[in-house]
């Protein structure tokens, strides 16, 4: 993979391109303390991934991540900082992760293995004879997104995607359809209009092989088959990975917006 390392202070700079080539030693890299002349070479070739530091002279690290996403949208951005202040600007440019300095190899292994956009010339770390059905990644914490073998899922409509959104939060609990329209519209008169997101929904898993994820009965549905999902939050519930909450969960959701102070406490 192609990275680049932006951090104006160029022994932090080296610092992190030894953590990245610790984690993945073929690693092509490219460093650089001077934002403005990043900028041009972020701009003129595509890089897999940039571990961008925030604070800088000229351009900070968001402003930089903003420009080189309007030329390049599937570009991972890891923001390695000493400020958590500029955290909610960070995941709504759907960055891939947010490390707090000094940054630790774990944390740099983390955000190597848990990208939001795989590279284009990289299919997967699993030989393609290993897969039986789609890779299934579910991403929650920051803005709410499913990819099927990396590519985001499109629905007919956007409140399809967030009724999905709101059957991934309970985590395979069943839902009942009033419980899921009283979320969605805050009321729950909107039966017809549901049917229409409940069909749109099955309608476009089928389409991409994975109409097994929702299981639909009298009244209610819910999550199905969770062990073939890839998903931050499922894995913070788990406890197997507490750090993966960087102050963001299903951002575009308001109702998601609400669970800030649960997680925060926990």
């Amino acid at each position: 993979m192609k990275y680049i390392v932006l951090d104006d202070e160029p022994i932090a700079a080296d610092y992190l391109a030894e953590l990245i080539r610790e984690n993945d030693p073929d690693a092509n890299i490219t460093i650089k303390s001077n934002p403005v002349d990043a900028i041009e070479v972020a701009l003129s070739e595509r890089f897999d991934v940039c571990f961008l530091d925030i604070q800088m002279p000229s351009l900070n690290g968001v402003d930089f991540a903003a420009r080189v996403k309007e030329v390049y949208p599937k570009t991972n951005f890891v923001f390695v900082t000493g400020y958590s202040d500029f955290m909610g600007n960070a995941f709504k440019l759907d960055a891939s992760d947010y490390i707090m300095k000094p940054a630790t190899s774990d944390q740099v292994k983390h955000a190597i293995e848990n990208l939001r956009y795989l590279p284009e010339n990289n299919t997967s770390s699993r030989d393609a004879n290993e897969f039986t059905s789609p890779y299934i990644k579910i991403i929650c914490f920051g803005n709410f997104d499913i990819l099927v073998d990396r590519k985001p899922v499109k629905f007919k409509f956007d409140k399809t995607k967030e009724l999905l959104a709101f059957l991934v939060h309970r985590h395979g609990a069943r839902c009942t359809n009033n419980e899921i329209m009283v979320t969605l519209w805050e009321d729950e008169g909107h039966g017809s209009y549901f049917r229409m997101l409940k069909k749109d929904l099955v309608d476009s898993l089928t389409k991409i092989g994975c109409n097994d994820l929702i299981y639909i009965e009298r009244g209610s549905m819910s999550l199905s088959h969770l062990e073939n999902i890839s998903c931050d939050y499922f894995e913070w519930i788990d406890d197997r990975n507490k750090n993966l909450y960087k102050g963001e969960y299903m951002s575009q959701y308001s109702w998601g917006e609400d669970m800030k102070p649960f997680f925060e406490k926990l």
